[in-house]
């Protein structure tokens, strides 16, 4: 008897463990978001639109992404024309907010730019005090339009995600997504992201033949070859200057670190080799090295701004930002 009854518990508890479900999908109802929230991003790869807008500095036009262009993507992740997109915005029953990525959810902020639009910082930040660049929802040409202030200076680069989601009252599971990269650059200013190998002094070096090509050869009047000859020596009318934060360029520290080189402390100041380095940006043969003081943690980043000018006309000159990462 006492084993009917155990057996009798097992099947039980069996068919119990069977009834249990960890899809977030099984559950008896999904949260309603209230007005002060902000929704959840359900992930929808093929809901994304990759969009690029490049200015170019003292040459700044709007770019304008036409809604038209997508008009498919919107049919089928929405179910409606552009036209009745635009006429749901209106209506209240489509929502046009911004994206969190990081947080993987809706940012309900309220337009600051306009009725349809918003200012972002240069942090990519939505601001209204520093405004870096804007994207704003143009009915009239059914488009978004991005811009940038017209003394926007090279070096901006982020990235806005904003999107347009059918408003159910739950939450806003069917929509249409633009991830929009917004740059500022000139054709001498190289900006480029790498990685320090770990180890005391290790460097890594940043190639004159490579992104840099174009604007030495542009904006020096030489060849790669040329310009990488002159710089091997402090004598040959190119000079290396480390950019201040306000944009000044320090031209009275003398070099402290092999030929056209400097140590800097973690304020990026110019100081001579010892306590208090944190990494040295010195020429070598074909490149610019960045490179790592004795105990620089791994995991730490900089941003090293730098430019090569020619002294004896320095409306000739190549600027280069190289963010670091340090293994």
């Amino acid at each position: 008897m006492k084993k009917n009854i155990l057996y009798l518990c097992l099947a039980c508890m069996t068919m119990g463990f069977a009834g249990c479900s960890t899809d977030p999908n099984d559950a008896v109802s999904k949260h309603v978001y209230g007005e002060n929230e902000n929704p959840y991003l359900r992930v929808d790869t093929e809901a994304n639109i990759t969009c690029t807008a490049s200015f170019r500095e003292g040459r700044i036009v709007p770019v304008t992404v036409s809604l038209k262009d997508y008009a498919e993507k919107i049919q089928t992740k929405m179910g409606m024309t552009v036209d009745d997109l635009l006429a749901a915005v209106d209506n209240g029953s489509v929502v046009f907010y911004n994206i969190n990525p990081n947080r993987g959810s809706w940012d309900k902020t309220a337009p600051n730019y306009g009725t349809n639009g918003w200012g972002y910082n240069s942090d990519g930040k939505i601001s209204s005090e520093e405004v870096a660049a804007t994207v704003v929802l143009d009915k009239t040409s059914k488009s978004l339009v991005i811009s940038v202030p017209e003394d926007a200076a090279a070096g901006l680069s982020i990235t806005e995600n904003v999107g347009f989601a059918i408003n159910n009252g739950t939450d806003y599971d069917n929509y249409v997504r633009f991830n929009i990269t917004i740059s500022v650059s000139n054709p001498g200013l190289v900006i480029q992201n790498v990685t320090v190998p770990a180890g005391d002094y290790n460097a890594y070096l940043v190639d004159f033949s490579g992104s840099a090509k174009t604007a030495i050869e542009t904006c020096m009047g030489m060849t790669v070859k040329d310009f990488n000859t002159a710089v091997q020596d402090t004598e040959n009318g190119i000079a290396l200057y480390m950019v201040k934060s306000d944009g000044s360029w320090n031209t009275e520290s003398a070099y402290t670190a092999n030929g056209l080189g400097y140590w800097l402390d973690y304020n990026y100041n110019v100081v001579s080799w010892g306590d208090g380095c944190f990494a040295f940006v010195e020429t070598g043969d074909g490149g610019v090295n960045i490179g790592r003081y004795p105990g620089v943690a791994s995991g730490a980043t900089g941003k090293f701004h730098f430019v090569y000018a020619n002294t004896n006309d320095t409306s000739k000159y190549v600027e280069f930002i190289v963010n670091a990462t340090f293994e």
